[in-house]
């Protein structure tokens, strides 16, 4: 556990540099450019540098990704019988759907990096490519349900036209077929590419910081933590199940767990203001999800390192 702690810390070590420069640099557009850099251009150009040149022949990862997404499915099927057991209101019920269900996809793979090198962060591509699509798919589907923003509410059609056109599934999509192609990235164009991928990880780390908003909402706190135990908790204690019977091992396994012990993403936020969600209550989710997956990612992951 000493050791995957020591991993962990520089990338929070990050996040809070983030949180703390975003106090002292207060500047919305200037953190808004960074954040743009790294969604649009830094993290593609690393997703395509190591998917181009992975081996897909990862064993087990078939079966890890089927894990992750029985686990992400039953935790979304499970709030529903609670929602109406609880009389859960049907804007704080998008908050705690999200919370439960959204990983944030820069922790991912900068701890996938960190934690097991070029293989962790090519088995991590290749884990988002398929997520990214299923949880968006299904936290737009509940916000179409439940959220009181009618003029945001999207149809299947409009759904997948704008995950085709996330920067991240490009930069995977187009890595897979380099790769497919045996399309070898080398000399000056390599290495532009080299300069910008390895700007992702600090960056992106730090625009996570700077979305943090500290909130306290004391009538909300039981469907904040409610979320955050489903998150940071059940999430990674069914996945570790389903790993097990499937009998996935090694690096696979690991970067699968790794998805299941993520906080929630920063981006569930403003989808929750675009179509009517509790964005207050996710706000909070996001943070203190965020704060204390620093605690349980070391004690989950040292389970499996």
């Amino acid at each position: 556990m000493f050791a995957t702690l020591l991993s962990v810390l520089p990338i929070f070590g990050l996040v809070i540099t983030g949180f703390i420069a975003k106090r002292l640099l207060p500047s919305h557009e200037l953190w808004k450019g960074i954040e743009a850099l790294v969604y649009y251009l830094f993290f593609p150009i690393l997703l395509i540098l190591e998917i181009s040149k992975a081996n897909f022949s990862e064993p087990g990862l078939i079966e890890a990704l089927l894990a992750t997404f029985i686990a992400t499915l039953l935790i979304a099927l499970l709030l529903f019988p609670i929602k109406h057991f609880f009389k859960i209101e049907n804007r704080l019920f998008t908050s705690i759907f999200q919370g439960g269900t959204r990983y944030n996809s820069y922790v991912f793979l900068a701890l996938s990096q960190s934690l097991f090198g070029t293989s962790g962060i090519i088995i991590a591509g290749v884990f988002m490519a398929y997520m990214i699509i299923i949880i968006n798919i299904l936290c737009i589907s509940v916000l179409n349900l439940y959220g009181s923003n009618q003029s945001g509410k999207k149809s299947l059609g409009g759904i997948l036209l704008a995950l085709l056109k996330n920067p991240l599934i490009i930069g995977v999509l187009i890595g897979i077929a380099a790769n497919l192609l045996q399309i070898e990235l080398s000399g000056p164009l390599k290495q532009w590419m080299l300069y910008l991928g390895n700007s992702a990880t600090p960056l992106s780390l730090m625009s996570v910081g700077a979305g943090l908003i500290i909130m306290m909402d004391a009538g909300k706190m039981k469907a904040i933590t409610f979320a955050i135990v489903l998150k940071l908790l059940l999430m990674p204690a069914i996945t570790i199940i389903l790993l097990k019977i499937l009998g996935v091992e090694g690096i696979t396994a690991g970067v699968a767990l790794l998805f299941a012990t993520m906080p929630s993403a920063g981006n569930a936020y403003i989808l929750s203001r675009q179509m009517g969600g509790d964005s207050d209550a996710i706000a909070s989710m996001i943070t203190w999800s965020t704060l204390l997956s620093i605690i349980t990612i070391p004690l989950i992951m040292s389970l499996v390192i």
